[in-house]
């Protein structure tokens, strides 16, 4: 302690700095790692479902959709949290810390919501077989109504996140941390936090309420006839399930968060440097939802598989 009296402001400032800088290295390069693996299977599923599949199968028509969406949430969400790691209380680009949040969160909500819509679209096809389906009118009206819903949202989102003055006591010095504004927004990042966990636990709840519908529906039409096309249903329900279920795992550490430092002004400040690590890279977890879809693909639907395997034999 003796050592740090002799410390100038800015020499304690760097020495906070890169003790949270290496703590976070994990998380860093868990997201690196994200980002890369990310990239490659959103943009090949991009390419044979946006090329190959889009037309053939009315049921798939969402996924190159939602692989666009994971692919943007997910990289805006490793740019964001890189950065925020690299100049953990030493950062200065104010905008570029607001933009990014802003941008972030309307590429994940965004594919939220894409996820809402397959369901629907999902429970219409298995347990509405014989009413109305979702007609190719209704199926981009629902993409450009997602988009439009996604907006309302991004306003409180800048007005709350940004630049925010942190306080280390021991080494008795000051920085600045890009993150929510809790110290002077409070109200409104509690309402904006309470307001995102609900739209979260809403949708989540609908999702799971209309893949049990689904369930139970496949496995009466089983029952009575477990024929070819049964088998085709089950399976892409399946395989819609398996994506959903990833989603409310994944996210479930990050709306904790995003509620409690919504609720709780100076939150990351009371956690040890070991404790916050653990934390973050519980935060940022929610990345594996916009990395983990490729591979559900690859074990789950056959005719991706076929189609990929076509074109690596052109390849060759």
């Amino acid at each position: 302690m003796d050592s740090l009296v002799n410390l100038t402001e800015s020499e304690r400032l760097a020495l906070w700095d890169n003790t949270r800088f290496k703590s976070f290295l994990p998380s860093t390069v868990f997201m690196i790692l994200c980002a890369v693996v990310g990239a490659i299977g959103n943009g090949i599923v991009i390419y044979i479902y946006g090329t190959r599949l889009h037309r053939k199968y009315a049921g798939r028509y969402f996924i190159p959709y939602l692989a666009v969406a994971d692919l943007f949430a997910l990289l805006v969400s490793v740019e964001l949290h890189t950065v925020t790691n690299s100049f953990p209380v030493t950062n200065t680009l104010e905008k570029l810390c607001k933009w990014n949040y802003v941008i972030a969160f309307f590429a994940t909500v965004l594919s939220i919501d894409i996820l809402l819509i397959i369901a629907v679209q999902r429970y219409l096809k298995v347990c509405k077989p014989f009413k109305g389906q979702m007609t190719l009118f209704w199926r981009r009206f629902a993409l450009c109504l997602t988009f439009i819903l996604s907006i309302p949202f991004l306003v409180p989102t800048y007005i709350t996140f940004g630049l925010e003055k942190v306080y280390n006591k021991e080494l008795n010095v000051t920085g600045t941390a890009c993150r929510r504004l809790t110290s002077t927004t409070q109200a409104l990042s509690l309402v904006h936090g309470a307001t995102c966990t609900l739209l979260v636990v809403i949708i989540g709840i609908a999702l799971i309420v209309l893949y049990i519908k689904i369930g139970k529906a496949i496995n009466r039409q089983n029952k009575q006839n477990f024929g070819e096309p049964n088998i085709k249903k089950t399976n892409t329900s399946l395989m819609f399930m398996i994506i959903t279920l990833i989603f409310l795992v994944s996210y479930l550490p990050r709306m904790i968060t995003f509620l409690l430092e919504g609720i709780w002004a100076g939150l990351w400040e009371t956690l040890t440097v070991e404790e916050y690590a653990i934390v973050r890279m519980l935060e940022v977890l929610y990345n594996v939802n916009h990395l983990a879809n490729p591979f559900v693909y690859a074990f789950m639907d056959v005719k991706f598989v076929a189609e990929l395997k076509k074109e690596i034999s052109c390849g060759n």
